[in-house]
């Protein structure tokens, strides 16, 4: 497990975990560590991305836009 993050922390970690995919394709993804994998799940439900637990039906709305609102 992580230590947690501050929030430029996690983003710039998410962001150099994608930057080796964008700029290496599935050799990329291969090079991305865990805490760039665990910034980037952060970072998606930062930005209001409903997770869905496995097994689980996909819900009508996938990206909340606002607290209390689903988009």
């Amino acid at each position: 497990m992580t230590d947690r993050w501050t929030l430029i922390e996690m983003l710039t970690l998410a962001a150099r975990g994608l930057g080796k995919i964008d700029t290496s394709g599935l050799r990329g993804a291969s090079l991305v560590s865990t805490d760039e994998i665990t910034a980037m799940a952060g970072t998606l439900a930062a930005f209001g991305l409903v997770p869905i637990p496995p097994g689980a039906p996909t819900p009508a709305q996938l990206i909340i836009t606002k607290e209390g609102d689903r988009a």
